[in-house]
């Protein structure tokens, strides 16, 4: 109590009371109740907790206060006392306590009696004396070991002047780490044999790893996911996977995992390096029927229009003939309907045509003739460069396209973020996309079905166009398939850590200074454009036309069908004049 209101007197408004047991049944507060900016700016606010209790009750409260949610990002350090005698041995022997960190005991006894260096004997003045005792996970060559943070005496204060809560992690001195992942190129990647798992040296994950284990000082083994998942939610809330092993604790970190809101209420989080969002791929545009080649080149409006102008124009003209020729009937009659069609039809395909003699029938057929001119003119051009670069068939390139279109989608069965920010959202595009989703096995049969049929593979971008680099793509460079330009749910990949991680802000600091120079962009783009990566085909040639190409005949059949089509109606019209005519001669 004396301890209470000794604190309270000294920070006022800034003391926040708790009885111990209310404290461990209380949900944290969703807010900070004191917000002022540490001098480490690693980890932003710094809150301070002093626990009067026994032991027991001190790692109770410890793990409450550093493995849950009590101000996350925040740094907390804990200084204790429990009016026990308290010995170095004891301590390390807690189970929670003994691998404590920014914890710091204070107990008041004779140092030679706490197993501390005879040479720090308190001498006659012992009782009076404090030994803060502080555990350092990592510094017996990365194994715990409690060390004797500084001596405290009512009358002199701190005797040594050190600092009560050092970084304890700028050096892991050799600590093994477990790691938690699966094969995503470019990111991270392994060889497994015999249940072994050999971190490999190319990739963008392994080589950030590498160069933090060296500057920190410590080692680490790759391990996966019991279920080989990247980690979906439950139905009670915890996870599967990737980051379900990080939040029950059986790895220490994992490597690249999509930063998202609900994953981030379970574990905690490094800085992101890497902006990855979502896209889908489809099969490469192909050639169009050449069937259609002759209609191509025109709208089907401008084909409405030309064809109504080839009817009306028809009588229009046979109009024009019968009134303006009357007063010359005898002498040169007007054409009838059906030549008046024939004379039209011809003039539209410029061939020679004899117009009466009468100006106004002189004008019309000027008019005409240049209108159908500019416009046949303009369709071989057309029907010209339709048949020497043929058209290719539209792409998509948006989720709106790929519902609206007759193609199927799918993505990769891995419980990974894409598939459950699908699932979750409330957006009715996105949940369509999500009633559509049919599942494929892996992913080189993902985009290999996606290759050849209508199906879009929806997945990551930097791990489709990588994929798509080594092992779709010919030696001369060209892509297999076409990788949607639009990009939806765009998030930050980081690393996943235990909850509460108090190493969070030395492995932040280093992946900082890794982005900052440039490294982790660099990394990547070498190894997506990386030659010596390609897998191709063990049957794949490559053919380099050289010279002029002719056209063959899959250019010019629709030129044939028009000719089978034109012989087949002329069979038609023959066979109805000659039943016409016999009926004549029959008199039937």
């Amino acid at each position: 109590t004396d301890v209470a209101e000794t604190l309270l007197q000294v920070w006022g408004d800034a003391l926040v009371l708790w009885e111990v047991d209310a404290f461990l049944t209380t949900p944290p507060p969703p807010f900070f109740t004191l917000r002022t900016k540490h001098v480490r700016a690693d980890r932003q606010y710094c809150v301070a907790f002093v626990i009067l209790a026994s032991l027991e009750t001190v790692a109770e409260v410890f793990a409450e206060v550093q493995q849950t949610s009590w101000f996350l990002g925040t740094a907390k350090y804990i200084l204790s006392y429990t009016a026990e005698v308290i010995t170095k041995e004891r301590l390390a022997a807690d189970p929670v306590l003994g691998i404590s960190y920014d914890f710091v005991v204070a107990t008041r006894v004779p140092l030679e009696d706490s197993g501390l260096p005879p040479s720090e004997s308190l001498a006659e003045d012992a009782p009076g004396l404090f030994a803060l005792l502080q555990n350092c996970p990592y510094c017996d060559a990365g194994d715990p070991r409690v060390n004797l943070a500084d001596k405290w005496s009512p009358s002199e204060g701190f005797l040594r002047g050190r600092e009560l809560y050092p970084d304890l992690f700028r050096d892991f001195n050799g600590h093994k780490f477990r790691a938690v992942t699966l094969v995503y190129e470019p990111f991270s990647c392994y060889e497994k044999t015999d249940d072994v798992i050999i971190p490999a040296d190319n990739c963008v994950d392994n080589n950030m790893l590498r160069e933090i284990a060296i500057n920190l000082n410590f080692t680490y083994v790759f391990v996966e996911p019991s279920d080989g998942q990247w980690g979906h939610r439950l139905d009670n809330g915890s996870y599967t996977g990737v980051i379900g092993a990080v939040e029950r604790r059986e790895a220490d970190f994992s490597l690249n995992i999509a930063i998202t809101q609900d994953r981030e209420e379970k574990v905690d989080c490094t800085i992101g390096y890497h902006v990855e969002p979502i896209t889908f791929a489809t099969s490469k545009p192909r050639p169009l029927n050449q069937a259609l080649a002759l209609i191509r080149p025109f709208a089907p409006n401008m084909w409405a229009a030309f064809s109504i102008t080839l009817v009306v124009t028809g009588p229009l003209y046979f109009l024009v003939c019968k009134f303006t020729v009357a007063p010359f009937e005898k002498v040169t009659p007007p054409p009838t309907l059906v030549k008046s069609y024939l004379i039209i039809f011809a003039a539209c395909f410029n061939q020679g045509v004899k117009w009466l003699p009468v100006f106004s029938n002189r004008v019309f057929g000027i008019t005409y003739v240049i209108t159908m001119f500019v416009t046949v003119t303009v369709y071989v051009a057309m029907l010209t460069a339709t048949l020497t670069l043929p058209t290719l068939s539209p792409t998509l390139n948006t989720l709106e396209e790929l519902v609206r279109s007759d193609f199927s989608w799918g993505i990769q069965d891995l419980g990974a973020a894409d598939y459950q920010l699908l699932k979750s959202s409330k957006v009715p595009l996105y949940q369509e996309v999500f009633r559509g989703l049919s599942p494929c096995p892996s992913l080189d049969e993902c985009i290999t079905l996606a290759r050849d049929s209508k199906y879009a593979f929806i997945t990551w971008r930097t791990y489709l166009e990588d994929r798509i680099a080594v092992r779709f793509t010919s030696a001369t460079g060209e892509r297999q398939l076409h990788v949607a330009t639009g990009d939806i749910f765009p998030v930050e990949l980081g690393w996943a850590m235990n909850p509460g991680c108090p190493y969070r802000h030395a492995f932040n600091r280093k992946i900082r200074a890794l982005l900052q120079s440039g490294l982790i962009s660099k990394w990547l783009d070498d190894l997506i454009h990386d030659p010596q990566r390609r897998e191709l085909d063990g049957g794949e040639t490559v053919v380099v036309a050289e010279g002029i190409q002719p056209l063959s005949l899959s250019h010019l059949q629709g030129v044939f069908f028009l000719l089978g089509i034109g012989f087949s109606l002329s069979c038609i019209s023959f066979a109805c004049e000659t039943t016409l005519c016999t009926k004549k001669k029959t008199g039937i």
